[in-house]
């Protein structure tokens, strides 16, 4: 085998792994519990969603004003949500009920020092 087989056989596993810390943020980044009523949330909520951003989230608002989701699967309708990013979401969106989704803070968060809630005082 040559050198230059070697090299190029070693140097990508070691260039995947390098830049594998430094991808951007994927459509799975957000972490969230609870549920997001696609038929009734506000935009804000909406993003919540993985693979939902405030575009998306308007999409979504304009769709629903002339037609009521009645399935997840139905969200195929807005441009740019396929089945990958559908089934991301799947678990934490309903078509009936109330939304009752909160963002659960990552790692990331703590580093970006974006405010949590505080821990809860000792009681004597």
């Amino acid at each position: 085998m040559s050198l230059k087989k070697i090299l190029v056989t070693l140097a990508f596993p070691a260039l995947a792994l390098f830049l594998g810390g430094f991808a951007p943020a994927t459509a799975a980044a957000k972490a969230v519990e609870g549920v997001v009523n696609i038929n009734t949330a506000t935009p804000k909520e909406l993003t919540m969603l993985p693979g939902v951003g405030k575009a998306k989230a308007e999409q979504i608002v304009q769709y629903r004003q002339t037609k009521p989701f009645g399935s997840v699967d139905d969200l195929k309708s807005i441009p740019g949500l396929g089945a990958k990013r559908i089934e991301a979401m799947r678990a934490n969106v309903v078509v009936d009920g109330a939304t009752t989704a909160k963002r659960i803070p990552t790692k990331k968060d703590a580093v970006s020092g974006t405010p949590q809630a505080a821990p809860a005082a000792p009681q004597s």
